[in-house]
C-alpha cells in the first residue's frame, strides 16, 4: 500500500467550492466534537445516532460527507478522551469511493463538493498508478493548491531468491557506498543544507514580519529536496540489483542518531547527523524491491565498519581510510563496510554462520580442527567479534 500524491487543477469557480467545503465541513467536525463532548459519546456508531440529522439538515452536507465527518471526530477521540478536540478551518476531508471517483483517461476525477458533484482535471507523477486506486483518499490544501493523497495497493511481484547481494552503507560522508564500490557523495547535499541553515540563521535574526514570511515560503524546500534526493538513490539501487539478479543487505540503524550524539561532537556534526533521514531512504528500497521483485534483508550493524572483508579480522579505521593489520589490506571505510554487509546478508539468509568465524588456519583435513575454526574456540580475541556479529544476527532474526 502506498499513497499516490494527486494535484487538483480546478477553475476559479472550483477553487472557491473547494474552499468553502472544507470550512463548512471542519466546522460541522467542531459542532460534532462538542456534542460529543458534552454528552461523553466518542463511539462512531452511538455518536452517529446523537447527530446525523441535525448536522445534514444545518450543514447542508451530503450523507456521506456527514458520515465522514463524524468518522473525523470519532478518530479523533480514539487518540485522547481527556479534553475537546478542535478542528482547523482547512483541516483535511477523508474521501472514500462513495463520493470520490476517477475518470483515469481523460485525467477528470468526480468530487463531492458544497452544492454537489464537480469535474475537476488532475494530474500526477505516475499517472500508470492510478489504476491501483483503492481505499480512501484525504483531501488537502497547501499554500492555496489542493492535493488528494490517494490510497494505492499495488500487487507485489514474485521475490527471486537471492544467491548473491548488494552491501548498501549509509553514512554521513557518502550518503551511500555499495560493495561494487560505488559511491554516492553528499558533498552536493551537504552544500544545500548548509545554504538553507545560513539564510534560516540570518532570517531568524531580525525576526521582522518580512522574514516570517520568507520563512513561511521556504518551509519544506529541504525536506522534499532531500526526498527527492532518497528516491533517486534507491531506484537506482534497486534497478542495479534487479539488473544483476542480487538481493540487497543493509543496516538496521534504529537508534543510531542516539549513539552517534551521545558522544561529543560539535554543534556542526550533531546538525548534518540529525538532519539526513536514514528510515526513509531504507523504506524507500523496501517498496520498491517489494515492487519489483527484489530481496531485502536487514542485518544488525555492529562491526561492520571495524571489519576486514579480505579476512575478516578487526582492522584500525580512520574516517574514510581503513587498514588491516593482519593481512595489509587497505580500502575505502565505507566500500569495506559495504562488502561486510552484504556477505552478512548472504548469512543471514543461508545460515551460514560459519563465514563470520576467523579463517586463521588453511587447513581443514580434519574435522576437529574445521569444529574448532567454526565454535571460534582457536583465538578468542580474534574471534570475539565474530561471534558477537553471529549472535547479534541471530537475535535480530528471532526478533523479526
Amino acid at each position: 500500500k502506498l499513497t499516490l500524491q494527486v494535484k487538483l487543477l480546478p477553475t476559479g469557480e472550483q477553487a472557491v467550492k473547494l474552499k468553502k467545503t472544507f470550512s463548512v465541513f471542519n466546522e460541522a467536525c467542531n459542532t460534532i466534537s462538542q456534542i460529543a463532548w458534552e454528552r461523553h459519546v466518542f463511539k462512531q456508531f452511538s455518536l452517529h445516532k446523537e447527530v446525523y440529522y441535525s448536522i445534514k439538515e444545518t450543514y447542508r452536507l451530503s450523507s456521506q460527507l456527514v458520515v465522514r465527518a463524524i468518522s473525523k471526530v470519532a478518530d479523533a477521540y480514539k487518540l485522547d478522551k481527556k479534553k475537546q478536540r478542535h478542528f482547523r478551518e482547512f483541516g483535511a476531508i477523508t474521501y472514500d469511493s462513495r463520493v470520490l471517483s476517477y475518470n483515469i483517461d481523460r485525467f477528470v476525477c468526480s468530487i463531492s463538493l458544497i452544492g454537489g458533484r464537480e469535474k475537476i482535471t488532475f494530474t500526477c507523477y505516475r499517472p500508470q498508478l492510478m489504476q491501483y486506486a483503492k481505499g480512501e483518499a484525504d483531501l488537502v490544501i497547501i499554500k492555496d493548491k489542493f492535493y488528494l493523497y490517494q490510497t494505492i495497493d499495488i500487487p507485489d511481484e514474485e521475490e527471486e531468491a537471492a544467491e548473491d547481494f548488494l552491501g548498501v552503507d549509509m553514512g554521513i560522508t557518502d550518503i551511500v557506498s555499495l560493495s561494487d564500490g560505488t559511491n554516492v557523495s553528499s558533498e552536493e547535499v551537504k552544500g544545500i543544507r548548509n545554504r538553507y541553515n545560513k539564510v534560516r540563521a540570518s532570517v531568524q535574526s531580525k525576526g521582522t514580519r518580512n522574514c516570517h514570511r520568507l520563512l513561511k515560503r521556504l518551509k519544506g524546500r529541504e525536506r522534499r529536496f532531500a526526498t527527492i534526493v532518497n528516491h533517486r538513490i534507491s531506484k537506482q539501487i534497486v534497478a542495479k540489483a534487479k539488473e544483476e539478479h542480487k538481493g540487497i543487505a543493509i543496516e538496521n540503524l534504529k537508534n543510531i542518531r542516539w549513539g552517534m550524539n551521545s558522544k561529543r561532537r560539535g554543534k556542526t556534526f550533531r546538525r548534518r547527523s540529525n538532519s539526513w533521514n536514514f528510515y526513509q531512504l531504507r523504506s524507500f528500497l523496501e517498496y520498491k524491491c517489494k515492487m519489483n521483485g527484489v530481496q531485502i534483508v536487514a542485518i544488525p550493524p555492529a562491526y561492520t565498519s571495524q571489519t576486514c572483508h579480505n579476512c575478516g579480522h578487526i582492522g584500525i579505521r580512520h574516517g574514510k581510510h581503513f587498514r588491516c593489520v593482519h593481512c595489509g589490506n587497505v580500502a575505502d571505510a565505507d566500500v569495506n563496510a559495504a562488502l561486510n554487509i552484504a556477505t552478512w546478508g548472504y548469512v543471514n539468509t543461508h545460515e551460514r554462520w560459519e563465514l563470520l568465524s576467523c579463517p586463521i588456519h588453511d587447513d581443514f583435513s580434519t574435522s576437529k580442527a574445521h569444529k574448532s575454526l567454526v565454535l571460534g574456540s582457536l583465538h578468542e580475541d580474534r574471534c570475539k567479534a565474530y561471534r558477537d556479529v553471529r549472535d547479534a544476527i541471530r537475535e535480530y532474526k528471532k526478533y523479526k
